[in-house]
């Protein structure tokens, strides 16, 4: 089973594999040390998760607003199937969250592409 990782962690072991080590290197490394500056958060990873990382592969965690853009257009999508069935209520009621989603954004003064930007 693939752990899931951050997308900092992604790219820090990306870093340390383009820098010619190997992954027992790496794995050596984190069982005996912290991991210090760019590294750091490697330190949130325990051994077993890092290994599996390394064996398996990986996914990497979606940010808060690429959830938000998947969330979006899910409901986008819903709305025009409901229009497309002659749902009205339903075609509005999605469009409702839509605009919710959007005002949400507007008010917190986050602008996310594909949403609200």
């Amino acid at each position: 089973m693939k752990p899931t990782i951050t997308k900092e962690q992604a790219e820090v072991i990306q870093i340390f594999m383009d820098g010619g080590k190997e992954k027992s290197d790496l794995l050596r490394i984190h069982a005996k040390d912290r991991w210090i500056e760019e590294f750091s958060c490697l330190n949130q990873l325990d051994i077993m998760t890092l290994a599996a990382a390394l064996v398996n592969g990986y996914e990497v965690e979606k940010t808060p607003e690429e959830k938000v853009r998947e969330y979006y257009e899910k409901t986008e999508r819903t709305r025009d199937e409901r229009q497309s069935a002659g749902d009205i209520e339903g075609k509005r009621f999605h469009g409702g969250v839509m605009n919710g989603i959007c005002n949400t954004l507007d008010l917190l003064g986050i602008k996310i592409e594909g949403v609200n930007a």
